[in-house]
């Protein structure tokens, strides 16, 4: 185990409105051919949804030696995402409506739903993606049973993620995604 990632997701009490809030502690060390790698990524974030829209996103993340804090707000219904690195001056940008953080918790409002934008939940940048791919079912040993998963994949600013959902429910199992020098498994334990 290199880290965790949890979600604690509370719904509000109105249709497809919940309140999410995430926290992901990496920290480890890889060797890649002579190079050393020391990983280290620290965040929370808060993720408020209502009826299926992306209504406020707030986070911090620590990335080795980059601290960023990242807030979406929608304006008079014009969503604004601002992220600010370090000490560095603010970065606002305009953003889509339908833009969501990268977090990818349900299937149904991440991979049925797709998104020509998503929020890095790290650093705050806006990032295209291309609508994701079912690349089928698979079967997964999950707590001694085995279980139907949804398997995607997805084109999310030019590099490869990968997702499995639980087909009865359609939370998040697994995702795997680029890092440097490899790949991250994050796997729901």
């Amino acid at each position: 185990r290199m880290g965790t990632q949890t979600f604690t997701i509370t719904a509000t009490g109105k249709p497809d409105s919940y309140t999410v809030q995430g926290k992901v502690d990496l920290d480890f060390k890889i060797k890649v051919l002579l190079m050393n790698y020391h990983v280290i990524n620290q965040s929370t974030y808060t993720e408020t949804w209502e009826a299926a829209k992306l209504k406020s996103f707030k986070g911090q993340t620590r990335d080795r030696d980059d601290n960023y804090v990242i807030e979406m707000v929608n304006n008079a219904g014009k969503p604004q995402v601002t992220a600010t690195k370090n000490k560095d001056k603010p970065v606002t940008r305009d953003v889509s409506p339908d833009i969501a953080p990268a977090s990818f918790w349900l299937e149904g409002w991440f991979m049925k739903m797709p998104r020509p934008q998503y929020i890095s939940t790290n650093s705050g940048k806006v990032k295209p993606a291309k609508p994701p791919k079912l690349e089928g079912q698979q079967q997964v040993n999950y707590k001694g049973q085995s279980v139907r998963v949804n398997y995607y994949t997805m084109d999310f600013d030019g590099e490869k993620y990968e997702f499995w959902y639980f087909a009865d429910t359609g939370l998040l199992y697994k995702r795997a995604e680029p890092s440097e020098g490899g790949k991250v498994v994050f796997t729901l334990q």
